[in-house]
């Protein structure tokens, strides 16, 4: 039961910082319901206008740069007209705009322009700052405590991204505005950060159902102000709990909703301690007559938990530990065992990725941690001991990851479903 590592790190590029899907929503016209920006020395507003032609679906992208003086967020506001899912801010690693994409594309920084690939195939993004999946104005960050602020150094180029569907005849003008309303440098005494994790095991059968869980331990103390869910149109179901460090868990926020998704607010704050977890489950029913992954487009599901906490550990947003390995515990609903399940992946064809997936989905709960184990040092390269090994790609780096992941491996032979 040895995989080789060049499967398992590729869908890795999928649980990078993304976001997308839309409502397909007819016309509706940019009304007085849409913001104003703040008043002058409280904050700044992202705008972003666009038209949609009929029947088209399509993801656009706008850069922007931060003040100089950089921004201390601790309160978001967000409004879109109608036809999107979706309106997400991100920090990019740029400090000058960018004149061509990373595939070379030569573009004028400050026009919208087309990113259907999402913001990651023509730009490197380091996070998302703001946003909202609810065109009634439940953001992503919302407001956070006094002195509590989501940094953003100066001058950091910024990324806007929307994601639309124009089902009418007619062409939609779109209009989405962000306002982040800021503090002083001298008032904030705690740095937040935004929580973005992203399940990539999903697999939906034709015509089936399945669910997709993921649990994230935090190595530190944290405090959540808000969580709330993404998924695409076949998400049926969505819970999140809490775990103890006995594994007790407690439910946080449940829906069925994909779209206009409530958030769960925290007063007073969630307090998540040092060695517990968040864990959430995506379920999903498939009215098509194929397979569903997951995925960056409409056609794919995704299974998220997005919100605002404090203080900020870097790692934790994206289900890292300290050591920036990511490291989440991921629990099937069927009834393979863990050997069972890496065979699957072994015997799963190139490109199948609905069937990658679900050797996964289709393992059973109890064998989660020996599974995630195995898989984990697996993805993260024996967390670090094959750096050098895999840099050389090919057999070095296979024989070098059984080695050093032979513990986890062995552990996962053993295990069988209760």
């Amino acid at each position: 039961m040895r995989t080789t590592t060049s499967s398992l790190i590729a869908l890795l590029g999928a649980a990078a910082l993304i976001g997308c899907s839309s409502s397909g929503n007819g016309p509706e016209e940019p009304g007085d319901t849409l913001l104003e920006p703040p008043a002058q020395g409280t904050g700044v507003q992202y705008r972003m206008v666009s038209t949609i032609e009929p029947a088209q679906e399509i993801e656009r992208c706008q850069l922007f740069v931060a003040p100089p003086e950089g921004l201390n967020i601790n309160r978001e506001e967000v409004r879109f007209s109608g036809g999107s899912h979706h309106v997400l801010l991100y920090a990019t690693p740029y400090t000058e705009m960018p004149t061509e994409t990373i595939r070379g594309q030569k573009l004028d920084p400050s026009q919208v322009h087309d990113c259907n690939d999402g913001p990651q195939g023509d730009w490197a993004v380091t996070g998302v700052i703001a946003g909202a999946q609810s065109s009634d104005g439940k953001s992503f960050l919302g407001g956070m405590p006094d002195g509590v602020a989501l940094k953003v150094k100066p001058g950091t180029v910024l990324l806007m991204n929307t994601h639309y569907l124009n089902s009418s005849a007619e062409p939609i003008e779109t209009d989405a505005r962000i306002n982040l309303f800021t503090i002083p440098d001298e008032e904030v005494t705690i740095e937040a950060g935004m929580l973005f994790h992203y399940n990539p095991f999903i697999s939906v059968p034709a015509h089936g159902e399945s669910s997709a869980r993921m649990r994230c331990t935090t190595d530190n103390d944290i405090s959540i102000v808000r969580i709330q869910s993404h998924m695409h149109r076949r998400g049926v179901g969505y819970a999140a709990h809490k775990v103890d460090a006995e594994g007790n868990m407690t439910e946080l926020y449940a829906h069925d909703r994909w779209e206009d998704v409530p958030t769960q607010e925290f007063k007073p704050v969630l307090e998540l301690k040092a060695g517990e977890a968040l864990d959430y489950r995506c379920d999903f029913k498939n009215t098509e007559a194929r397979d569903i992954a997951q995925g960056l487009t409409t056609r794919d599901e995704m299974c998220m938990l997005i919100g605002p906490y404090f203080p900020r550990s870097e790692a934790y947003e994206n289900c890292a530990n300290e050591q920036n390995f990511f490291v989440p515990t991921w629990f099937g609903s069927g009834k393979s065992t863990c050997a069972e399940a890496f065979s699957c992946i072994n015997s799963a064809a190139p490109g199948d990725d609905a069937a990658f997936y679900g050797c996964v989905v289709n393992s059973c709960e109890s064998v989660g941690p020996q599974l995630s184990a195995a898989l984990t040092c697996q993805i993260n390269g024996a967390y670090g001991a094959c750096d050098e090994a895999c840099g050389q790609g090919g057999e070095a780096c296979n024989t070098c990851i059984v080695t050093e992941c032979a513990a986890e491996m062995d552990a996962c032979e053993v295990a069988t479903c209760d």
